[in-house]
């Protein structure tokens, strides 16, 4: 497959390791929601396979941005620059060994040298919940070998004076959440929900934070991700402008070519 065929694939196609993690949604929403800020030098902490990170660039095609992944997963740190090969995107996109915990010992990126960091971390507490078998699954899923004040540290870290950290999490962890960002000096700014249904509950939440940001929030309505019953439900119209990569899975509605 040619570049700019795996371009208007994406996220289909994407290598991924044999029974590891899965991306799912809440990647593509955040590279959508971080779509929103310029940069030139990212930072995707736990890039996994690259789905959020590669997702930003081809969101917001600046030629001179250039994304670096870091995790801690030998063969995620393969699939990801494998992505990026797929995609046309080996020359913005590096994906290197490292866990988000050691980035104080190491040398890249340099301690202020970044515009924006993403972070999609483990949600939730281990014990709570159903545990998968696989290590790399769990170890994605739950906060064993890092949570979100460690990821918060690191990007504060990399992160320039005034530099963007965007991360998703679990609605229900909100106020963990500020607090995680508050003790590394990132002011969060907006917050969008992101709720099942027009008339559910948030169930994630979307935080673009600022380092040494000043105080005030934007909240906006939660984003509804389906509409429709039974086998008519269906990723929302609303979803679908907010993340156009959410269409490889969109239902009745899908395009042509995109079911």
């Amino acid at each position: 497959m040619s570049g700019d065929a795996a371009r208007k694939a994406f996220p289909r196609g994407l290598a991924q390791p044999a029974g590891g993690f899965r991306f799912g949604a809440d990647a593509l929403l955040l590279a959508a929601f971080a779509a929103q800020v310029p940069g030139r030098r990212v930072l995707d902490l736990g890039t996994g396979c690259g789905p959020a990170g590669l997702g930003w660039l081809l969101a917001r095609p600046d030629p001179q941005a250039t994304v670096l992944g870091l995790d801690k997963d030998p063969a995620m740190v393969e699939a990801a620059r494998e992505n990026a090969r797929r995609l046309g995107l080996a020359d913005r996109f590096d994906a290197r060994l490292l866990d988000v915990r050691d980035l104080r010992t190491d040398a890249a990126p340099v301690p202020g040298s970044c515009d924006l960091v993403l972070a999609n971390p483990p949600y939730r507490h281990p014990g709570s919940g159903r545990r998968p078998e696989h290590q790399g699954r769990e170890a994605a899923r739950f906060e064993t070998d890092g949570d979100l004040p460690a990821f918060a540290a690191a990007a504060s870290l990399a992160l320039a004076d005034k530099g963007r950290f965007a991360c998703v999490h679990l609605a229900e962890r909100l106020v963990h959440v500020v607090a995680s960002l508050a003790a590394q000096n990132l002011e969060p700014k907006h917050i969008l929900p992101v709720s099942p249904r027009r008339d559910a509950p948030a169930r994630q939440i979307l935080v673009l934070a600022r380092k040494n940001g000043r105080p005030g929030l934007r909240l906006d309505a939660p984003l509804a991700l389906y509409e429709g019953t039974g086998p008519e439900t269906r990723l929302s119209e609303a979803a679908l402008r907010f993340c156009p990569f959410l269409s490889c899975n969109a239902g009745p509605r899908a395009a042509p070519g995109r079911q």
